[in-house]
């Protein structure tokens, strides 16, 4: 085999478009990670336009009084982490810098034909758009894969600005964001990679932070698609309202909103604690998913031993004898779960311990493979993914490996598809969002990372909700909603594409509380077979033991 043979794909070659050498620090990561990846940063384009001071007396009479408050705060009061300002110049030793004085016309800039020449000359693959505000024409058709910009809000629905800001005053449930390749169409170009956030309405600095720095990622990860062949850019055709900075009294009234939220925020975390159920729903999985309406109706929820435990997680077993159900069964008092198991003999009434550890266990995810059952539960305070084999005889759950180590995992499935053994699962870091997948050719590995992980950031329907199934030939993967509050429903994916390299899904069905009975706050778990479908409800309550465990926490006692 010849070393070309064996060699990666080949590094990409890219330009950076900015203002000065000095980037927000999220922008100086964004290029940080393309070049440790090996990729090269061949051109920096300096913005060199100088803007002559404005007569003191004209300023005063055409500055927008309208947006004083925004531009004010913005520019002395607004500071989050990642728009701290740092030097990109030592990223810059193998690139050519070139400055350029734009041409502007209307709202937009356009480059000089010398500037547009030096820039073909390089041969780039794309180039990320850090400054310059709005461009136009030719630039955009430089380089191979063109201009790539960030937008921090989803296009479909916010267009303009400023980043998350819409999203947090309205407030919607989540926050898009994209990276596209521009077009001459403001915020409605060619989406590369997009992402859906968890909108934090109570902190617009939380909010804006987790916005940049999930997404510095995105570039890197469409170089990976580029070099795997995996691309499939999308052009947006939004027709959404363009948005500007808010004027004063909005600003005002953004004040008075945000203070009472990060005191409802706090308020209600305190008082108002999940409480969740098992339903056992006498009719198969297919029936459910075919009719949901009708066939919920027949459900029944599983006692409770005390008022400061909750049962949730529930997954259900056939063997030769019975069904057994699998759940989590948490206590606030001792502040962590374990794993219990009921049989239908006895009609899912009785429970058995099966799995207790010194760490928080939840998620019990079973795996019948050649005559055993095997289980992987969610344990992130282990810092690993266990693989335990379920003893029939005493009821209960024995190590058998440690699958990976040294991750934080939520909610780990694990399944067989085309041959290989796939493993999926968001992280405690943001555990609702990034879904991560790992491949191997045994149930017990060695597992290695699929060529682009993340392979999806989606707080509507990235973290795992239950066991992969066919449904009329679809292969079927159930993930949790989490936008609005954590577990508001089931969202069924059909996978169309899985591999080493690719990941293709798009949503099937959604699988919403059951409205009629009490537990209609929130659904985050779906299994079932031919007899049985489970899932767990949430309604909220107030908890002594739930109080004291919130309130230990923000004092940061444990």
């Amino acid at each position: 085999m010849t070393a070309a043979q064996t060699a990666g794909p080949a590094p990409l070659r890219f330009g950076v478009l900015c203002n000065s050498l000095v980037l927000e620090q999220w922008q100086t990561e964004t290029i940080a990670l393309l070049t440790e990846a090996g990729h090269r940063l061949e051109l920096v384009v300096v913005n060199a336009e100088t803007v002559p001071p404005e007569p003191l007396l004209k300023k005063l009479f055409t500055y927008r009084y309208n947006r004083l408050i925004f531009n004010l705060w913005n520019r002395f009061v607004f500071r989050p982490e990642v728009k701290k300002t740092c030097s990109f110049e030592q990223l810059t030793a193998n690139a050519v810098t070139m400055k350029c004085i734009p041409v502007k016309k209307g709202i937009a800039n356009y480059f000089a034909a010398e500037d547009l020449t030096k820039m073909r000359e390089k041969r780039l693959d794309f180039m990320l758009r850090f400054g310059f505000n709005i461009i136009r024409g030719e630039i955009l058709q430089t380089t191979t894969y063109g201009i790539w910009s960030f937008h921090h809000d989803d296009e479909e629905v916010v267009r303009g600005g400023p980043p998350g800001f819409w999203e947090v005053f309205k407030p919607m449930v989540a926050n898009g964001v994209i990276l596209q390749q521009l077009t001459d169409s403001l915020d409605k170009g060619v989406v590369l990679r997009q992402g859906y956030y968890k909108t934090i309405r109570h902190s617009y600095t939380a909010h804006l932070n987790q916005l940049y720095n999930e997404s510095r990622h995105y570039p890197l990860q469409v170089c990976r698609d580029i070099q795997l062949g995996c691309l499939n850019p999308v052009l947006s055709e939004s027709k959404a309202k363009i948005f500007h900075p808010p004027g004063n009294l909005t600003m005002i009234w953004f004040y008075l909103m945000m203070g009472f939220r990060r005191v409802f925020f706090h308020l209600n975390d305190l008082f108002r604690h999940e409480d969740w159920n098992i339903g056992v729903i006498f009719h198969s999985r297919e029936a459910v998913i075919d009719n949901p309406d009708e066939s919920t109706q027949c459900i029944k929820w599983l006692r409770k031993s005390s008022h400061s435990s909750y049962l949730a997680d529930p997954f259900i077993y056939k063997d030769e004898r019975q069904n057994l159900l699998f759940f989590e069964h948490y206590d606030y008092r001792k502040g962590k779960g374990e794993i219990q198991v009921a049989d239908e003999n006895i009609g899912f009434e009785h429970y058995r311990p099966s799995l207790e550890t010194k760490a928080h266990l939840s998620f019990p995810y079973l795996i019948p493979f050649e005559g055993q059952l095997y289980c992987i539960p969610e344990s992130f305070e282990s810092d690993n993914i266990s693989l335990y084999r379920y003893d029939p005889v005493t009821y209960t759950l024995h190590f058998e490996c440690i699958l990976l180590q040294h991750v934080r995992a939520v909610d780990p499935v694990l399944f067989q598809h085309d041959g290989r053994w796939w493993l999926m699962f968001t992280t405690k870091d943001l555990p609702s969002v990034n879904l991560y997948a790992m491949y191997a050719e045994r149930l017990t590995g060695p597992f290695f990372a699929h060529n682009n992980n993340p392979i999806k950031s989606d707080i509507r329907s990235a973290r795992p909700a239950g066991q992969l199934f066919y449904h009329h030939g679809k292969l079927i993967r159930p993930a949790q909603d989490c936008a609005k509050d954590y577990g508001v429903a089931v969202v069924l994916n059909e996978i169309q594409a899985l591999d080493p390299d690719r990941f293709v899904e798009t949503n099937f069905q959604r699988i919403t509380p059951i409205q009629k009975s009490k537990y209609n706050k929130g659904l985050h778990t779906f299994n079932g077979n031919e007899d049985y479908t489970v899932i767990d409800g949430k309604r909220f309550v107030f908890s002594l033991a739930g109080f004291n465990a919130k309130l230990r926490e923000k004092l940061k006692l444990k």
